[in-house]
This record gives structure tokens, sequence and C-alpha cells, in this order.
């Protein structure tokens, strides 16, 4: 009788779990391939299978942290609310999302953050797509001409809501009641100092 066929997708997923615990356990300094197959009892050259470099295996790693908050956006972008309600909806779900996971996981969470300089090019990704997102939701509130001003303004003035980085630093103020009020500052901006397009 033949020896049933590994189920891939749930050895790549459990690849990518135990490489999260090596990675907060290390503060995000130490991800070698060869240690995720000695803690799976696997050969390293059976691992390889799964991820041929540590950078496929980053590159999972980054796509299974990043996906939650992409498939959210992209309802949001997706859904019936106003363009003004799409903006506040837009940043409460980055907020709330990376907010959860730092604290879910404080050690996880930074080891992630430790990981990405070294990998700014999957961060660059992700970053453009949620870039891309929030400008069509602003595309119809400003004008074409304005539309990339707007967009920096934004993505500035909600940094403390969206960046890593800045969830971690300011825990405390990163709350929905301060989000909201800052997105609605800057529509009142937005809708004053602008014409619509």
């Amino acid at each position: 009788m033949a020896r049933p066929k590994p189920d891939a997708d749930k050895i790549r997923r459990e690849m990518i779990s135990i490489a999260e615990t090596l990675l907060a356990e290390s503060g995000g300094q130490r991800l070698i391939l060869s240690d995720v197959a000695q803690r799976m009892n696997i050969s390293q050259s059976y691992a390889h299978r799964f991820f041929a470099t540590k950078k496929d295996l980053v590159a999972a790693m980054a796509t299974h942290w990043f996906q939650e908050v992409e498939f959210e956006t992209a309802k949001i972008i997706q859904s019936s609310l106003n363009k003004n309600e799409k903006l506040e909806a837009f940043i409460l779900a980055i907020l709330t999302i990376k907010r959860n996971k730092y604290d879910e996981n404080p050690a996880m969470f930074r080891a992630y953050l430790a990981m990405a300089q070294d990998h700014l090019d999957i961060v660059e990704r992700h970053t453009s797509k949620l870039t891309e997102q929030l400008t069509e939701i602003l595309n119809g509130i400003v004008s074409t001409d304005d539309l990339n001003e707007a967009v920096s303004l934004v993505e500035d003035a909600t940094a403390m809501f969206r960046i890593p980085h800045m969830i971690a630093l300011y825990r405390a103020k990163a709350t929905d009641k301060r989000a909201k009020a800052v997105v609605a500052v800057l529509l009142e901006h937005l809708l004053t100092s602008v014409k619509p397009s």
C-alpha cells in the first residue's frame, strides 16, 4: 500500500508557526531554516522542499502576517460605506488588527519588527498596497490634483494608528477614540481646504 502524500500546506503552516516561535525566542535576531527543521524533527533537505531558501520562508511569514490586514481593508474598499465612513473604517481596521497582534504577543510583534529591517522589500509591498487602497478612498473626497498631497497628509497624521513601530511605542495612545478624532479632523480639513473631484 502506497504511503499517503504529505499535506504540503499543513507542513508549510507548521513551519511558519515554528519559525515565528524561534523568531520570538531570539528577539528577531535569529531565523535559520535548519533550526526550523530540527524543531520539527525533519531533515534540512526535506524542509527545503517546502521553502527553498530562508528568504522564501520569510516571505511566507510576512504574507501570513499581513494578509489579515489586507483582507479587511479590501472588504472596506468594496463595502457600501460612503467615502468618509470608509476612511475611518480603514484606519480603525489597520489599528485594531495590529494592536491586537501586539497585545496577544508583544515579543512576537517586536521580533517581526526586527526581522522586517532585513526584508524591507516585503514591507514596502504591503505598505504600497495600503497606500493604493487609501488613494482609492480619498479619490472622490478630494480633487485629482490634490490627491497625492491628501494621501501623504492622511498617512502622516495617522502614523500612530497604522505603523507597527508607532503602535508598539505609543500603545496607550493607540486607541479607537483617538483614531476617530484624528480622522474627523482630517476629514474636516480635506472637505474645507480642497475641492472634491
